[in-house]
């Protein structure tokens, strides 16, 4: 059955009022809509969040907004805060976050619009993308991505694989747990191949890691590496030189030491392959996860029009990316 989680006013911009729970295999996934104490108090210590502060900030932030040649935004308190809270509360920061987010929109549709949901029902089947269902000990989703053999780079494109993964990370973001806690990612390379690496240009990478430094509302607290092989290591060479010291410094490489990783994740957020307790989705045929899935995706799919609605009505030339 699926569950609705009930919001009291309208703080999303198409105006839906309740979010369906997204149901795959024996799992549910509830989406959040409030923030919780322990997240509240987290976020008055960490990100200098009070009622006071977000008032404030919330106006000056619309003040810097009105003043951005060409910039369409959403007027909306819920949207604006992920934004405030990924900067700690600073008005400016959060300012210059929201155009970098637009303007890579501006620079790169072809990774932001025109989603799929037959390609998203093909990426379940390959069971590449993993939302788990708890958060840690912390608060923070945690998603695991697995490069498998079956993924052909030429069957499904780099591109339509980051819109992927870009709706996954918008959805997420809108969490208020999550926008406090933020997320961890954990990246299986066994099954990583020479063909796969093909698409990863240097361009390409160059711009992954500016999008998720750089551009979007979510604090990434750490990457877990595992089951990674001697072909990644000049991938690596490549991609470290793109990363900001803070964020290099939270990548971790396991190998198939799985007890080491348990030293920052618990086994009840981890699947049994890497030692946890949580078990592998098993996902069932496309068409019987697309009447789980369908409502899910359609709300998601119209909030996600409505945010890709506004934004640079040319690209910001003077925006730095």
């Amino acid at each position: 059955m699926t569950r609705v989680t009930k919001v009291s006013d309208s703080r999303f911009l198409s105006g839906i009022t309740e979010i369906p729970s997204l149901v795959i295999g024996k799992h549910e996934f509830v989406f959040e809509a409030d923030l919780s104490e322990k997240a509240r108090r987290t976020a008055e210590k960490e990100l200098r969040e009070t009622p006071e502060r977000k008032e404030e900030s919330l106006a000056e932030l619309r003040r810097l907004l009105t003043q951005e040649k060409d910039l369409t935004w959403p007027d909306n308190d819920f949207w604006l805060v992920k934004f405030l809270r990924k900067c700690k509360f600073y008005p400016e920061s959060a300012f210059e976050l929201i155009k970098r987010y637009y303007s890579i929109k501006a620079k790169h549709p072809e990774y932001f619009f025109g989603l799929d949901v037959n390609y998203y029902l093909d990426i379940a089947n390959l069971k590449m993308l993993q939302l788990i269902p708890r958060r840690d000990h912390k608060g923070r989703r945690v998603i695991i991505v697995r490069i498998v053999k079956e993924f052909n780079p030429e069957i499904y494109s780099v591109e339509r694989l980051f819109r992927a993964v870009a709706v996954m990370m918008e959805v997420a973001s809108s969490e208020p747990d999550t926008q406090v806690n933020g997320v961890v990612g954990v990246l299986d390379l066994k099954e990583l191949s020479l063909s796969h690496l093909r698409p990863l240009t240097p361009s390409f990478i160059r711009f992954g890691m500016q999008w998720c430094q750089n551009c979007i509302p979510l604090r990434l607290k750490a990457l877990h590496v595992v089951n990674e092989t001697p072909i990644i290591d000049a991938t690596y060479a490549i991609i470290k030189n793109f990363l900001v010291d803070k964020l290099r410094n939270r990548v971790y490489f396991h190998g198939k030491d799985y007890e080491m990783m348990h030293e920052y994740l618990a086994p009840n957020c981890l699947l049994k392959s890497y030692g946890g307790t949580v078990e592998l989705i098993d996902i069932p045929k496309a068409e019987d996860v697309l009447a789980n899935f369908t409502d899910f995706a359609l709300q998601c799919e119209k909030e996600l029009d409505m945010i890709n609605s506004f934004g640079y009505r040319k690209v910001a030339e003077n925006t730095q990316l």
